[in-house]
C-alpha cells in the first residue's frame, strides 16, 4: 500500500470513528492539501529544529486555511483538524515519534 492509500484509509477510519471532517467527498482534497503542506514544511518553516508536533500543528493550520471559508471561526473544531494531521503523519511515517501536541 502506498502513502496515498494509507492516508485515505486513515481518513476513512477517522470518519468511521466519528470525526466529522474526512467525509467521503473530502478525503481526496484533504489528502492533496496535506501532502503539499507536509512536503513544503521545511521551506516554509522558520523553526530551527522543528519537532514532529510542530509539523502536525502546521499541517492542521494549513488544512484549516485550505478547507474553511473563514479560518478565524474554526474555534474548537481545530481539534478535529489536529486529529486529521496526526492521522496523516502516522499514515505516511508509522515509525516516527510524533510527540504529544500540547493542549490549547
Amino acid at each position: 500500500m502506498d502513502d496515498h492509500a494509507r492516508v485515505l484509509a486513515a481518513f476513512e477510519r477517522l470518519h468511521a470513528a466519528g470525526c466529522p471532517l474526512p467525509t467521503a467527498d473530502q478525503r481526496e482534497r484533504i489528502a492533496k492539501v496535506a501532502f503539499r503542506r507536509w512536503r513544503t514544511f521545511d521551506r516554509r518553516s522558520r523553526i530551527r529544529r522543528p519537532s514532529p508536533a510542530d509539523r502536525i500543528r502546521d499541517l492542521a493550520r494549513g488544512l484549516v486555511n485550505a478547507l474553511e471559508a473563514d479560518p478565524r471561526l474554526v474555534g474548537p473544531l481545530i481539534r478535529d483538524y489536529e486529529c486529521l494531521a496526526e492521522a496523516f503523519a502516522a499514515a505516511i511515517d508509522p515509525t516516527a515519534d510524533r510527540g504529544q501536541l500540547p493542549p490549547g
